[in-house]
């Protein structure tokens, strides 16, 4: 698919691609592996597709399928890893088109379990981890899967 505008997708892409997204966790077969800006949830990793999409419709069935491989091997590294009460799982596409998943590990004590972590305002949510921890949980999670 051809874009016509800024993609915020596809330039978080090529930052991986340059060595330059501090938050780098992976690649992985369909997609890069990043710790979302949102460490309020420990763990919670966003998987960008390689290459730009805007559905998952777009792809083949062969492509999706692969993708989910992905999107479940993190979700299986995470919950062995970090062992949340719980994994959330998220492919929507409202403000970043670029096809991309949400994988939010979810814990004991969440304000809002029942919830999805949006209702939550952001500035709540957007936890930056220290250096040194972020590293570690980068290291962890790399390591679980394999990289």
């Amino acid at each position: 698919m051809v874009r016509s505008m800024a993609c915020f997708g596809c330039e978080r892409v090529e930052r991986i691609r340059r060595g330059s997204d501090r938050e780098f966790v992976g690649e992985l077969g369909e997609s890069y592996v990043v710790l979302a800006d949102e460490q309020a949830y420990r763990g919670y990793c966003l998987l960008f597709l390689k290459d730009h999409a805007e559905h998952l419709t777009d792809l083949p069935l062969e492509r999706q399928l692969r993708l989910w491989e992905d999107v479940s091997h993190v979700g299986s590294v995470l919950m062995r890893e970090l062992e949340p009460v719980r994994l959330n799982y998220a492919c929507l596409g409202n403000m970043m088109t670029h096809l991309h998943w949400h994988v939010t590990p979810r814990y004991a004590g969440d304000p809002e379990a029942q919830h999805p972590i949006w209702v939550r305002p952001l500035a709540e949510r957007r936890v930056e981890l220290p250096g040194d921890e972020r590293q570690a949980l980068v290291a962890r999670i790399r390591h679980g899967l394999g990289l």
